[in-house]
């Protein structure tokens, strides 16, 4: 009678319980962490200069995808500027004699080959991360019109029977 009670008891609490327990709850609270200044402010460390730079600083975001193609987009016009500058050096310092024509012709030939170089690696860098992110994006919106048509639903009649309005 006593393991009959025991058991019946469990049943009970068990089935109160677990409803309670799986709940959701709708109060969400969110606590922000105190600053450093406080906390640190009850210490007995004598002020460093190094620990004050690092609180003071604040932690960089990654760079997201967007933020490399721009980074992309920013090198690539260096290097021409790089290169427009290295140019015009050099055909001034042709036009002061101070190098051969033949000098300077090497020179910009050198320093274009290397330009191009770069620009090209960039370029092809920012073209396959541009593809990754469409790719990306396509994936993802094939996703959401899998989950919006998933979440239709489709009501037939069965064939021959009556209808409604009867």
């Amino acid at each position: 009678m006593k393991l009959r009670t025991f058991l019946v008891a469990i049943a009970i609490l068990s089935t109160v319980l677990h409803p309670a327990a799986a709940q959701a709850k709708n109060k969400t609270t969110q606590v922000d962490a105190p600053p450093l200044e406080r906390v640190l402010s009850g210490t007995s460390m004598q002020a460093n200069a190094v620990l004050s730079d690092v609180i003071a600083r604040k932690p960089e975001m990654p760079l997201g995808p967007q933020d490399i193609l721009k980074s992309y987009e920013i090198a690539m016009s260096l290097v021409v500027e790089k290169t427009s500058a290295d140019f015009l050096v050099i055909v001034q310092t042709q036009q002061a004699n101070q190098i051969s024509r033949e000098q300077a012709e090497y020179l910009l030939l050198q320093s274009y080959q290397m330009a191009m170089v770069q620009y090209q690696v960039l370029s092809a860098l920012h073209d396959v991360l541009k593809h990754d992110i469409d790719e990306a994006a396509g994936q993802q919106a094939r996703q959401s019109l899998k989950a919006a048509s998933s979440d239709t639903v489709l009501v037939v009649p069965f064939p021959g029977s009556a209808p409604a309005s009867r």
